[in-house]
């Protein structure tokens, strides 16, 4: 995969794709449909396919200490990204100057000179430029004075009575805990990535074990305990266990984190990129009376993802 992170200087090689264009954060059903139009029209025009997306996301840097609400990684998203068939994403810089362009300028400077792209494809619902001035018309009208292509994708849902397939109702599913709809969205589950980092160790003293990664500028799921599987960095086999989301309120922890306790599995992985795919909500997060009757209701936690997955 080939990122660029930025919108000048490109070498020829790089430029004249046809680009799908967008935020694209969790890359769901609908930014899938936004990525296969433009692999099709880039397919008809034999040339190559570009995701083009915004790094920090516009809303990070309006509002830098804004709740944390990302639902991937750049490194989740770029490897999806390949597997759609993109050969490179153009991670354009989300800044001041950016923010400053007209709606033209922006098909000008960025588009047209920087990336030199020959088709745009974006959701009908796509605004850009100063103070989203811009819109799918104005794109098309900008554009097409350049010779660019435009193709606009309506928005894609279940039904009209469940709505859109869109990153705003995943964080919802998300912090209700409704891992279920929240994949059904995104066609795959929720996964969060992360170095495993040392703990306080207190899982294996218990007897189970956690592989301890932060959530970072992602979003944090509602907490509580979930059925989940993961996968080492540069392994292809998901191992199943059961993970928790909080701040361990038994313990009076203090930092939101992410413990995934792996079945069957004690290899030292600290310092290793792991990916954790969120498959059932099991409970609700409780402050429990000691370490006993926590240590009991792990056990518990454990049996029903092991139920969830078919171990027992």
């Amino acid at each position: 995969m080939n990122i660029i992170d930025s919108y000048s200087g490109l070498a020829k090689t790089d430029k004249g794709a046809v680009i799908a264009l967008g935020n694209f954060d969790g890359l769901h059903r609908g930014h899938k449909v936004v990525i296969a139009t433009a692999a099709k029209i880039a397919r008809r025009q034999n040339t190559q396919l570009a995701v083009a997306c915004f790094r920090p996301h516009p809303s990070h840097f309006f509002d830098p200490d804004v709740t944390p609400f990302r639902l991937m990684s750049s490194r989740i998203r770029a490897r999806l990204l390949g597997e759609m068939g993109a050969k490179t994403v153009n991670e354009i810089p989300f800044d001041k100057p950016l923010t400053q362009m007209s709606d033209e300028e922006f098909v000008e400077i960025v588009l047209h000179r920087g990336l030199g792209v020959c088709h745009v494809v974006v959701g009908k619902d796509f605004h850009y430029g100063h103070k989203r001035c811009g819109d799918f018309e104005s794109l098309k009208r900008h554009c097409a004075a350049r010779g660019i292509g435009v193709t606009g994708v309506a928005e894609v849902s279940l039904h009209q009575s469940y709505g859109k397939y869109g990153s705003t109702e995943i964080r919802q599913a998300l912090r209700d805990g409704d891992v279920f709809f929240a994949a059904h969205m995104l066609s795959r589950p929720w996964i969060v990535d992360g170095e495993v980092m040392h703990g306080d160790h207190l899982g294996r003293t218990l007897g189970f074990p956690t592989a301890n990664l932060y959530f970072n500028d992602r979003l944090r799921p509602k907490a509580g305990i979930y059925a989940a599987e993961c996968r080492l960095d540069g392994e292809d086999n998901w191992r199943p266990g059961v993970a928790y989301v909080g701040s361990r309120p038994t313990v009076d922890g203090k930092d939101h984190r992410l413990e995934m306790h792996i079945f069957d599995f004690d290899a030292d992985i600290y310092g290793r990129i792991l990916d954790v795919a969120f498959r059932s909500y099991i409970r609700e997060d409780v402050k429990f009376d000691g370490l006993d009757a926590l240590t009991v209701q792990m056990k518990k936690d454990a049996d029903g993802a092991r139920a969830i997955f078919g171990l027992l």
